[in-house]
């Protein structure tokens, strides 16, 4: 009877870090694919905190131009009519104003952690 002698020594060490390898190499993919889910939802909020603002900027110009009697609006175009309008949570408007016969027409835009959304109002 002959024995046959193999030299297996080392082959599960191989065999763990090649599995080892691979679990790392889904975990970082998996990891990466979430990180860029967050970023996104962080520009998602600062875009809608931004818009609001601007709506916010556009409201206040409706409500001027129709039912605040003692507020007239300017002949000619005017940017930045009302100020910088800060709110609560630290976004802020610029309505500028313009006049064409017969329209009126009002830009608001919204600024929030350098992002930036405009509403426009034409009536």
């Amino acid at each position: 009877m002959t024995s046959q002698s193999t030299n297996n020594q080392g082959s599960a060490l191989l065999m763990t870090m090649l599995i080892l390898s691979s679990i790392m190499v889904v975990a970082l993919n998996a990891a990466s694919l979430v990180m860029s889910g967050v970023i996104l939802s962080g520009t998602q909020e600062r875009s809608t905190i931004a818009f609001y603002a601007a709506e916010a900027g556009a409201e206040r110009a409706l409500y001027e131009a129709r039912r605040n009697p003692g507020f007239t609006l300017p002949m000619d175009d005017t940017p930045n009519i009302f100020g910088t309008t800060t709110l609560s949570n630290g976004a802020y408007n610029l309505v500028d104003y313009s006049s064409s016969t017969p329209d009126i027409f009002f830009s608001s835009e919204g600024n929030y952690a350098e992002t930036k959304r405009k509403v426009e109002l034409k009536f």
